[in-house]
């Protein structure tokens, strides 16, 4: 992973709005294949992340990712696959930066059927030109991760955010693996009615944005989901996201507008992912003046029983 943040801006998105696919391909004989197994590929895949980004490899580096892999990074564009991904890692290689260390932890593990989601925190330390200062780096990732044809894993939608202090370590041990959300009755019959309960959801967290009810957006999310902020831990269950919502919206900040875009949205069979811009204006006070806010989200959705979506895991970075 390149956890510096210098990527230089990409070309335009490519990427379609509200496309729903499959879930990947299947290995031949995976309806047999062992958890053990995935969870063994992704650890393969952990280690080869470490080396790429210690030894700042942009091949290496690149091979992480699925070819229809999306990087995302603080204020920058969105790397809209793998050739965009190999460009912009062929320029941060180029730099005189030397990586000392890198330490990812995965905090949490969940896997589906040829897909997977992992969030943790990473360390690191580096110098920026020969001779200088060491510096220290942390921050949180959110990571999907694809299963390809072969049985390996790659990871398809990525996502880094920098976090100036890490506390309350989440209750999951890293590499903790747990099965995917069970999907709700009926759940083969299609994706149309799962895309409208989706599209509900961005309606309600609209509404609930603009509206500053801690309540109503703490109710969007799953009561397992962990939600990522900008230069902040993690907050882990639904409770501790309505207390940081109530803690929030006892500032007088007031929403003047709130508008999502969803740029590419997939679905498998109990649990979806997306990512999408937002744009929003507010007032920090009372009398004050507006201000404009961009920004990027990566959520993974989870499909309840009753067939309703919740939001599972998501973070969000400024533009």
């Amino acid at each position: 992973m390149k956890v510096l943040a210098c990527a230089v801006v990409v070309g335009a998105l490519t990427a379609a709005a509200e496309q729903v696919v499959q879930k990947p391909a299947a290995p031949v004989g995976s309806n047999s294949s062992s958890r053990d197994a995935d969870r063994a590929a992704i650890e393969k895949l952990h280690q080869q992340d470490i080396a790429a980004t210690l030894s700042r490899d942009p091949v290496a580096l690149t091979d992480l990712w699925s070819d229809d892999g999306i990087r995302f990074g603080p204020h920058q564009p969105a790397e809209v696959g793998k050739q965009a991904i190999r460009e912009s890692n062929e320029r941060w290689s180029t730099l005189p930066i030397k990586v000392l260390t890198f330490v990812p932890e995965v905090k949490d593990l969940t896997i589906w059927d040829g897909w997977a989601v992992e969030w943790g925190y990473f360390t690191g330390s580096y110098v920026e030109s020969p001779g200088g200062d060491p510096k220290q780096i942390r921050g949180a990732r959110l990571w999907v991760l694809k299963k390809l044809p072969d049985g390996s894993w790659k990871c398809f939608r990525g996502m880094d955010s920098p976090v100036a202090f890490v506390v309350g370590a989440s209750t999951a041990l890293a590499g903790h693996v747990v099965p995917g959300p069970a999907a709700a009755a009926g759940s083969d019959r299609g994706h149309d009615a799962d895309r409208a309960a989706i599209e509900k959801l961005k309606h309600l967290d609209a509404a609930a944005t603009i509206a500053r009810d801690a309540a109503a957006m703490a109710d969007l999310w799953a009561d397992d989901a962990v939600r990522f902020g900008p230069d902040a831990p993690a907050d882990l269950g639904r409770q501790a996201i309505r207390a940081t919502n109530e803690r929030s919206t006892a500032r007088p900040i007031k929403v003047l507008t709130f508008v999502p875009e969803t740029k590419d949205l997939r679905i498998w069979d109990g649990g979806a992912v997306e990512w999408r811009y937002f744009s929003a204006s507010i007032v920090a006070s009372p009398g004050g003046e507006t201000t404009q806010v961009r920004g990027t989200v990566l959520a993974v959705l989870k499909k309840l029983p009753d067939g309703s979506w919740k939001c599972f895991r998501a973070m969000g970075i400024p533009d």
